[in-house]
């Protein structure tokens, strides 16, 4: 739920996120702040295959899996345009989830890769073809059966944290950088209209369906 207009994270090499956790973005999208009241406006999932990370998460045009490192890289260069900063944070659950809890949380997070990113079910308020951030990252937490969630297709990011928030540890801030490429003004500039042209084919799709 968000334009991916974000930003790096700072991370050691050695540092090692639990899976299971969140990352919780706040100030990454202004429609969804005043539409939710929250300024959490967005969360992702992570999950190690090996000894790689990798963001579980649903944005536009549709949910995916990719590694931290690459997710990194694609925030700091989409930093570049932010003016209003984006801070983004990690939140580690309280107790270990199990194995067997992890391979159920990770075989529904990857059940949903490649389903269409839509809010209409937020919107309206009903199950529909579509998956958010939110709903995304509900799914995953209920297949361990520790969460239970009425109406997750209805959730905000911020109402999801909420609820959570008590068998999570405080979240960690992350350090924000932004990315320093040797690319030129033109191949940034073209990587910036890229992404907003991506950005509102999806929109105007969605706003489609909602007349269907």
């Amino acid at each position: 739920m968000h334009t991916l207009v974000l930003l790096t994270l700072s991370l050691a090499a050695t540092t090692q996120i639990p899976d299971g956790s969140l990352l919780v973005l706040e100030h990454s999208n202004k429609p969804v702040a005043k539409a939710t009241g929250s300024n959490i406006t967005h969360v992702a999932i992570i999950f190690h295959h090996g000894d790689s990370e990798w963001v579980y998460e649903a944005t536009p045009a549709k949910a995916r899996r990719v590694a931290l490192a690459e997710y990194r890289r694609e925030l700091g260069e989409l930093n570049r345009n932010r003016r209003q900063p984006t801070s983004v944070s990690v939140l580690k659950p309280k107790y270990p989830y199990s194995e067997m809890q992890i391979e159920k949380m990770r075989a529904k997070a990857a059940s949903q890769i490649g389903r269409r990113y839509s809010v209409k079910g937020y919107v309206l308020g009903k199950e529909t073809d579509g998956i958010h951030c939110a709903h995304f990252a509900a799914a995953a937490l209920e297949a361990s059966g520790r969460f239970q969630f009425d109406q997750a297709y209805a959730i905000s990011p911020g109402e999801l944290i909420a609820k959570i928030s008590p068998l999570h540890k405080p979240p960690v801030r992350l350090t924000v950088e932004v990315d320093e490429s040797d690319e030129s003004w033109c191949e940034r500039s073209w990587t910036a209209w890229f992404n907003y042209g991506a950005w509102c084919r999806w929109a105007c799709y969605e706003t489609w369906t909602f007349c269907w």
